[in-house]
C-alpha cells in the first residue's frame, strides 16, 4: 500500500507539470525540481530537469488555502526533521576490558565513518529536528536515556580508576618523599600502567564509548537514493527536567552545509485552546510523517522522565505514536512550539492524547546548552571565545511588566515621552566585570512587591531597545574586550561605565 501511494505521490508530482510544458510521457521518469515561489520556472529538454514553481504546482492540484498552508509548512520544515537511533556496539569496551577489546571496539566503530550503523544491539529511536547550522539537533532525552547512561556508567568507572590513581600516587608520593625521584616515578608508572591495564586504555589512545547515536535525513538520508546514511553524533548534554537532549552531528558542518535546515522558534506561551498544530516525526520509522490536530489545553504539567513535572506542557490532539518522541510540534506558520514527549494510550498507540515539552522552555535550556559547548570547543581549539559579562536581564512577560510599569510611572511624572528601551539588570554574578563598578542596582521582587534597577541602554555607543538587542549585540563581543556600557536608573539618570569582558565559566 505504502508502495502504490508513493507512486501515486510521484505521478501527481511528475505528471502535471510535465504537461503543463508538453514534454513526452515517456521521459515522466526523469527529474522535477520544486523551486521556491519566487523562482524562475524553466526546463531543459535535452536532459528533462524541469523547474516548477512550488505555488504552482499547489495551484494546478486545486489545494484549498488550508490545505497549501500544509503542504507548504511539510515542504519547507520536513527536511530540518531527523530519525534519531542509537546502538551499543557488539565490540563495547563494556565487555571487552583489555586494550586489545578497545581497539577492536574502535576498529568496528570506524563504520561510523562509512555512514552505516555499526552491528550492534538497537538502544531505541526517535525523532529530532535541526536547530542550529553547525549540526545541533534537539530530541527527547527519553529517546537516547539508555545510550547516555551507557557511556556515563564507562565514564564514571575510568574516572573512579583515574581518582584512585591520582590519590594513590599523592600519598606514595608523601610517604617517600624522602626517596629518590627515580623511585617516584616508577611507582607512578606502575600505578598508570594498573589502571589502563584495568580499564581497557593505553595512553594519548582516542576514548571509544560503547554505545553510539546516530541521524538520519529522510528515508534515503538525502543521498542519491541507493544508500541510507547515518551521521554519528555526539550527545552534548541534557536537561532531564525537561526531557530533551541536545545532539551535535560529527560530521563537519561545511560538508553538510545543503542538509543542515535550522528550525525557527515560535511562541508557546502564546497559544490558545483551538488553535492549529502540525507535528513531524518518525512514528513507527516511517520518516516524516506528518500530523494535524489541535491545542487541546496549555499548561499541563505531565511527569517526566527524570521523576519530577514538567509544566505548561501543551496538550494536542495530533497523531502522536512510538517514534514521534523528539520530533517537532508546529504552528502553522511552520515555528517549534514544543517537542513531542508522551502519549496517554491503553494501546501504546495515538489515543488522541498527547503531549509536548513548551518551545520556550527547549528554546531557553537548549540554547545555553549549544552556546557552552561552542565555547568549549573555541577554548580547546586555543581560540577567544564570546565576552562575558555575567549580568542577566529581564525576558520574555517580565521584560513586558517592567516595561509597562516603567512607562506608566514616567508618564505620570511627565518625564519620558518615547517608549521605554533597554534590558532591565536582574542579577550580577559575584564574578562579573560589573562587580567593579559601584552603585549598580538589579531588578528585585520581594514579597510581591517590584524594585525596578538599572537598565543598559547602550553597548559601544550601540542603542539597546530591550533584553533580545542586549542578547544580539553581546554575541558579537569577544573575551578580553573594552566595551562601555550606558547605564540607565529608574530615575532616568545615565552614566556611562567601562568593563573588560571576561571568559563564559564552563
Amino acid at each position: 500500500m505504502m508502495a502504490f501511494g508513493r507512486s501515486l505521490l510521484s505521478f501527481a508530482v511528475i505528471a502535471l507539470p510535465a504537461l503543463a510544458f508538453n514534454i513526452p510521457f515517456r521521459n515522466l521518469h526523469r527529474k522535477v525540481h520544486l523551486a521556491p515561489s519566487n523562482a524562475v520556472v524553466g526546463n531543459n529538454l535535452d536532459g528533462v530537469d524541469v523547474t516548477v514553481k512550488a505555488t504552482e504546482l499547489d495551484d494546478s492540484l486545486g489545494l484549498s488555502p488550508e490545505e497549501k498552508t500544509v503542504v507548504n509548512i511539510h515542504r519547507v520544515c520536513s527536511p530540518s526533521v531527523v530519525y534519531v537511533t542509537s546502538v551499543l556496539s557488539s565490540s563495547s569496551p563494556v565487555s571487552t576490558r583489555t586494550r586489545r577489546g578497545r581497539k577492536k571496539a574502535e576498529s568496528n566503530n570506524s563504520q561510523k565513518h562509512e555512514n552505516k550503523l555499526p552491528n550492534g544491539m538497537s538502544l531505541g529511536s526517535g525523532s529530532g529536528f535541526v536547530i542550529d547550522s553547525e549540526g545541533y539537533i534537539v530530541t527527547n532525552y527519553h529517546v537516547v536515556q539508555r545510550a547516555y547512561e551507557s557511556n556515563q556508567a564507562v565514564l564514571q568507572y575510568e574516572k573512579f580508576w583515574d581518582d584512585l590513581a591520582k590519590n594513590t600516587t599523592k600519598n606514595i608520593k608523601d610517604k617517600l618523599s624522602f626517596s629518590s625521584s627515580n623511585v617516584v616515578d616508577n611507582v607512578e608508572g606502575v600505578l598508570n600502567r594498573t589502571v589502563n591495564a584495568i580499564t581497557g586504555r593505553e595512553n594519548n589512545e582516542t576514548e571509544v564509548l560503547p554505545a553510539g547515536v546516530f541521524v538520519r535525513f529522510g528515508e534515503n538520508g538525502e543521498t542519491d537514493g541507493s544508500v541510507t546514511s547515518y551521521y554519528s553524533c555526539e550527545i552534548v548534554d541534557v536537561k532531564k527536567e525537561l526531557d530533551i537532549a541536545v545532539l551535535k552531528i560529527m560530521e563537519s558542518s561545511d560538508k553538510m552545509n545543503n542538509i543542515l535546515r535550522p528550525m525557527e522558534y515560535g511562541s508557546s506561551s502564546n497559544l490558545v485552546v483551538g488553535q492549529s498544530l502540525l507535528a513531524i516525526g518518525n512514528p513507527f520509522g516511517l520518516d516524516r510523517t506528518i500530523t494535524s490536530g489541535l491545542v487541546s489545553a496549555t499548561g499541563r504539567s505531565v511527569t517526566g522522565v527524570a521523576g519530577n513535572q514538567i509544566k505548561n506542557c501543551i496538550q494536542t490532539d495530533c497523531a502522536i505514536n512510538p517514534g514521534n518522541s523528539g520530533g517537532p510540534l508546529l504552528n502553522l506558520k511552520g515555528e517549534v512550539v514544543g517537542v513531542n514527549t508522551m502519549i496517554i494510550s491503553a494501546s501504546g498507540s495515538s489515543s488522541g492524547i498527547g503531549f509536548a515539552v513548551p518551545g520556550d522552555s527547549v528554546k531557553e535550556s537548549a540554547d545555553k546548552i549549544i552556546e557552552l559547548d561552542k565555547q568549549r570547543r573555541l577554548r580547546n581549539a586555543k581560540r577567544k571565545g564570546r565576552g562575558w559579562l555575567g549580568a542577566a536581564v529581564a525576558t520574555s512577560s517580565l521584560e513586558e511588566s517592567l516595561q509597562k510599569r516603567l512607562l506608566s510611572s514616567s508618564l505620570e511624572q511627565n518625564e519620558y515621552s518615547d517608549e521605554v528601551v533597554g534590558a532591565f539588570i536582574t542579577s550580577i554574578d559575584t564574578k562579573s566585570p560589573l562587580m567593579s563598578q559601584e552603585g549598580v542596582s538589579t531588578t528585585s521582587i520581594t514579597n510581591g512587591n517590584v524594585l525596578i534597577g538599572d537598565r543598559i541602554v547602550s553597548v559601544g555607543g550601540n542603542a539597546i531597545e530591550n533584553a533580545e538587542a542586549f542578547v544580539t549585540e553581546m554575541k558579537g563581543r569577544v573575551e578580553g574586550e573594552n566595551i562601555s556600557l550606558t547605564i540607565e536608573d529608574v530615575g532616568g539618570e545615565r552614566r556611562v561605565v567601562y568593563v573588560t569582558l571576561g571568559q563564559i565559566p564552563l
